[in-house]
């Protein structure tokens, strides 16, 4: 089974850094902002993507699976200050 889905962020230069975390075997993530999908792969304990600042409004998700379970977190993102 799929751990916990956990994700945070922090901001540099204008970017903002989004980073999600789950445990678990033959995990795929996969990133959303405001519903449209970002970037796909496979996960080993983490993934990280990079918005710019104008991109960077919105709801991020981040879901994770694998042949057993899911798992999604979503957090709303702001333009960095």
């Amino acid at each position: 089974p799929i751990g916990s889905v956990e994700v945070s962020i922090s901001c540099s230069s204008n970017q903002s850094s989004v980073s999600c975390s789950s445990e678990g075997d033959q995990i795929i993530y996969n990133w959303t902002l405001n519903g449209i999908m970002l970037e796909q792969g496979p996960m080993v304990r983490n993934t990280t993507i990079q918005l710019n600042e104008t991109s960077a409004i919105g709801n991020i998700s981040c879901s994770v699976k694998n042949h057993v379970s899911y798992g999604e977190k979503t957090i709303s993102v702001e333009p960095c200050p």
